[in-house]
């Protein structure tokens, strides 16, 4: 198999990260012919795809990789190979993305195949598509950028969590409650802050935003840790708990978080049976499920990622099972199979809900961007 990866090597400061474990393993697999392409390499590039088959600057990587070779990588000779040539591309760029990222990769889908779909992603990543194929599974949520429906949320639920769609790692999370006649928020890198009115938190929460921000009820066990499983291609790989050392509300490994070994429920297992269909049909193979107990006790999905997703290193060195080698067996086996039409329409979703999957269709206009394909907007 000939495998491409995209990704920037600097921004992953430590060895055993998800992503530099991969390339490390990748390379060394005598199965596997594997290239990287700086991402913005690749943005620069194919900013105009030519018609015929399209060349690529690529670095091969082979042998034993160092973790200080995996980042060297930024820097390394490439060399020109047929975009055709390569059996399957996973991208491993980290939110959040340039805005012409997944546009010119969707340009790629033309001639080879991606792990995960960038034409689907653009369409998982709108805000609203999570609340319409999850509810039921998630706390109350809605998507808006109008102050005056996020308002009455907020008086609903008094404590909530808003959400950015182009962002990771917590970067875009921000809790949001009324004290002492103002309206704190708080997010675990930039830290709180304090306005004296809910349009204020509107106008600072929207900026930078093209996309709806999504607002959930606050957990109030947000403290009993944040369970990610890893699922792909419809197959559960394991799920570990993530728990902040310090109690704070946002469990994430890249500020404090420690990670453990969890079981997974009856009712998180059936959570992702009658949701991952929908990714599938949407071309997205790798997906990290997180969830939060509520206050009843119960865990419900807070996110489910389908871009960049980290898990398969940290449920080796958790379990001491071969999992990035089960990964890329998969990954082998997926670049063998028959390719079909690339997925351009929504999946359908059952007729309880498909009201609700209004706004997903409207987002598709019938006019192709600059690029050629059908954009979302």
């Amino acid at each position: 198999m000939k495998l491409l990866s995209l990704c920037d090597p600097t921004q992953y400061r430590r060895p055993p990260l998800d992503v530099p474990t991969f390339y490390q393993q990748m390379a060394l697999d005598p199965r596997v012919t594997f290239y990287h392409v700086p991402t913005n390499d690749a943005i620069a590039t194919f900013e105009a795809l030519p018609k015929g088959s399209p060349q690529v600057s690529a670095i091969p990587a082979r042998g034993t990789l160092s973790y200080e070779a995996f980042v060297a990588l930024k820097n390394a000779a490439s060399q020109s190979i047929s975009l055709e040539s390569i059996d399957l591309v996973f991208c491993r760029t980290l939110k959040p993305f340039h805005l012409d990222y997944l546009n010119v990769l969707s340009q790629w889908e033309r001639f080879t195949r991606f792990v995960n779909s960038p034409s689907g992603k653009q369409v998982q990543m709108r805000p609203d598509f999570l609340l319409n194929i999850a509810q039921g599974y998630m706390p109350e949520a809605i998507a808006t950028h109008q102050c005056d429906k996020a308002f009455a949320f907020f008086e609903k639920h008094s404590t909530i969590v808003a959400k950015r769609a182009n962002s990771t790692g917590g970067r875009g999370v921000f809790k949001v409650h009324y004290q002492n006649g103002v309206y704190h928020i708080d997010n675990v890198l930039t830290g709180s802050g304090t306005f004296a009115t809910f349009s204020q938190v509107m106008k600072y929460l929207n900026t930078g935003q093209s996309d709806p921000i999504q607002f959930c009820r606050y957990l109030a066990n947000t403290t009993a840790g944040d369970k990610r499983v890893v699922v792909v291609d419809g197959e559960i790989y394991g799920s570990y708990l993530r728990r902040s050392k310090s109690g704070h509300w946002v469990n994430n490994v890249s500020a404090d978080g420690e990670c453990i070994l969890t079981d997974i429920t009856g009712d998180e297992r059936a959570a992702i049976e009658n949701t991952v269909g929908y990714y599938q049909k949407l071309g997205l193979h790798t997906l990290g499920y997180d969830f939060l107990m509520d206050d009843d006790g119960t865990w419900k999905i807070s996110e489910i990622n389908a871009g960049n997703i980290g898990g398969f290193a940290r449920l080796e060195l958790l379990t001491g099972k071969p999992i990035m080698a089960r990964l890329i067996d998969w990954l082998i086996t997926y670049s063998q199979r028959p390719r079909v039409g690339q997925p351009q329409t929504p999946p359908t979703v059952p007729s309880k809900t498909c009201s609700m999957m209004e706004p997903i269709y409207a987002s598709y206009s019938k006019k192709p961007n600059a690029f050629g394909f059908l954009r979302v907007t």
